[in-house]
């Protein structure tokens, strides 16, 4: 399976048809053609169906295909190191980041990086915990901002001078936001909207004894929290969120963050393999080493 068939393969599926990805990639159609079939005969099962509409993925070629974006994407990213001038600082630095006020460090130490080094770029993957550590531990990204995060001796970090506070955001006629803060106890028979691998660790150990009763009342999750807001609004639940994420946004005002009690905090680290860093790379962790004390 070569590289450059597997670009192929992800264009004809960007483009929806043959014709469009040959034209794209300024090669002949039968040539792409001829390239497809021998790619579905060395996967041993067809990849598209063809019709009138273009083509569509089956279902072993959707699988494929999730993996040539993953392969194209490390290799892409291998290219840009290996190939970048010993003598400037120049590159891209992936980071992959969840929601966090804490992410404030991260763009400082990004925009003193680059006012230093004009070259360097940075590519910022927003998304869950669960799967950011797992891409990160493929190597799509050069550094993680773990949220909650434990200590991992496997890794170099940095821990954020930045805490979180764990608390609900409810609408602001509920009967729970007329309450300075919240205790586990107040939250049993309410529907509850939780992070996606449902209650943390912290969170586990906040509701205590009522833990397996709140687990109960689960009834959906969010990734990135932005968008539960539209589910506390529905009345699906009230939401477990860090503070000034939904309640600081510009069309909150009908929703109220209430904090924890006792508090809860959550401490972010960032971290990073423990190999020998690209020259972008060490100019981030120069510029955020100091931020964190």
């Amino acid at each position: 399976m070569e590289l450059r068939v597997l670009r192929y393969f992800a264009a004809v599926v960007d483009e929806g048809s043959i014709t469009d990805a040959a034209r794209t990639l300024h090669v002949t159609q039968p040539t792409l053609s001829r390239q497809l079939a021998q790619l579905e005969s060395e996967m041993g099962a067809p990849l598209f169906t063809r019709g009138r509409g273009g083509i569509e993925l089956t279902d072993r070629g959707a699988v494929l295909h999730r993996y040539a974006l993953d392969i194209l994407a490390l290799a892409d990213k291998a290219a840009e190191e290996v190939s970048m001038p010993k003598s400037s600082v120049t590159g891209t630095v992936h980071i992959g980041a969840g929601e966090t006020r804490a992410f404030s460090v991260v763009a400082t130490a990004c925009a003193r990086v680059r006012k230093r080094y004009p070259g360097v770029t940075f590519d910022v993957h927003d998304g869950t915990s669960a799967d950011l550590k797992e891409h990160f531990a493929r190597g799509f990204y050069d550094f993680l901002l773990d949220c909650n995060s434990s200590e991992n001796a496997e890794f170099n970090q940095l821990t954020l001078p930045v805490r979180d506070s764990w608390g609900i955001v409810v609408r602001s006629d509920d009967p729970l936001a007329a309450l300075d803060a919240v205790r586990a106890e107040d939250l049993v028979g309410r529907a509850l909207i939780v992070p996606p691998h449902g209650l943390s660790r912290t969170l586990r150990h906040w509701a205590g004894p009522v833990r397996p009763q709140l687990e109960r009342q689960i009834v959906g999750t969010h990734g990135l929290p932005l968008n539960s807001r539209y589910l506390v609004n529905a009345g699906l639940g009230v939401v477990f969120t860090y503070g000034g994420l939904i309640d600081g946004q510009s069309d909150a005002g009908n929703l109220r963050f209430c904090p924890l009690s006792p508090i809860a905090e959550a401490t972010h680290k960032v971290l990073w393999r423990k190999v020998m860093p690209t020259k972008p790379m060490q100019a981030f962790i120069d510029e955020l080493a100091p931020l964190c004390g």
